[in-house]
């Protein structure tokens, strides 16, 4: 396993390789979920990724499971000072808000976010959270009162790292304006949708998610900021043939990326889910990939990108910029 720093020099040292927990204790039962992050902590990993809300939205769940779960499985091993736990808050439904999603979210106000701290802290069985996310936008609150209360939080040793995730790039460079303004501490991680296919300009999505863009990228390359991709694989549809990629990722770039993709691996002797991870931890932009996982079988694969061979990410970039320039082409001749 290899590692990083997470957040800015003040942020913890975490596996290159972050395990989503979104599944666990809804979708995935618990001593597959406990297999599962076993095996990851055996192989080094020590990056876990949940929220206050996994997954509220699958019948009979609460949104609480996940984290539940990993504080049974913290506690069980007795490893919590071994992990570094991100979370994140803002998107867990509200009844007293009204009946539909994301409306009725619970929010970013200053109250919010010191009770869901609270509450994800009790429910993880710890003090502090490692990294803890503005999962959604809230425009009904001021930058200035988010950041404000994440600021108190890191004051008190409750919070290391204040991240943001889902809000347009304006909107982040205007958080960290306004804890600047503030003099506090402001966002210094991401968490945003990203991965070797890029979704189209304006894309939209069913839930409350953000692509990452260029100008954000630029962000993190120059080191401003520290970024977790999610949806890396596009649910499958990245590596399967069954699978049909989604309408906000069709275009000549991105069929010519992944028909890239799926013949660099077969020529590397390696899958096209551990090239395409591998693509992410070894790009120009220093990203953490949050890979989602139903079994063992399945992690163990995604850890096999972490022995890639760099010929075959260098292959891959290059096939990368070949396909921008196909695109480009393709724009022109519409055009024309």
């Amino acid at each position: 396993m290899d590692y990083t720093i997470f957040g800015g020099p003040g942020g913890p040292r975490v596996s290159t390789l972050a395990l989503g927990a979104l599944p666990f204790g809804a979708r995935v039962d618990e001593p597959t979920s406990f297999a599962i992050l076993d095996r990851f902590r055996e192989a080094g990993g020590t990056f876990l990724d949940t929220a206050d809300c996994y997954c509220f939205w699958i019948e009979g769940a609460t949104g609480r499971e996940s984290e539940d779960l990993l504080g049974r499985w913290l506690a069980a091993r007795g490893c919590r000072d071994e992990m570094v736990i991100a979370t994140k808050l803002g998107a867990q439904p509200d009844p007293a808000l009204g009946p539909t999603w994301p409306r009725n979210a619970e929010g970013l106000s200053a109250a919010t976010v010191r009770q869901a701290a609270e509450g994800s802290m009790r429910r993880l069985g710890t003090d502090h959270l490692d990294v803890l996310f503005s999962h959604i936008e809230d425009r009904s609150v001021m930058f200035y009162e988010t950041v404000g209360a994440y600021a108190e939080l890191i004051a008190e040793g409750k919070v290391t790292v204040a991240g943001v995730s889902n809000h347009t790039t304006s909107h982040v460079k205007a958080a960290r304006a306004a804890a600047a303004e503030l003099g506090v501490p402001g966002y210094t991680a991401v968490q945003q949708r990203h991965g070797y296919l890029r979704a189209l300009p304006a894309a939209s999505f069913s839930s409350p998610q953000e692509a990452a863009d260029d100008e954000l990228l630029a962000m993190v390359r120059a080191g401003e900021m520290s970024m977790m991709a999610y949806s890396a694989l596009l649910e499958g549809a990245l590596v399967r043939e069954d699978r049909p990629l989604p309408r906000q990722y069709q275009s000549p770039e991105n069929a010519a990326r992944v028909a890239a993709l799926w013949r660099i691996a077969d020529e590397a002797g390696v899958t096209r889910t551990q090239l395409a991870l591998a693509w992410l931890l070894r790009g120009e932009t220093p990203i953490v990939p949050v890979v989602g996982v139903s079994s063992v079988a399945q992690l163990d694969e995604a850890l096999g990108a972490l022995t890639v061979p760099e010929t075959a990410v260098a292959a891959l970039a290059v096939a990368a910029q070949e396909a921008v320039g196909r695109q480009l082409e393709w724009a022109a001749r519409s055009r024309s």
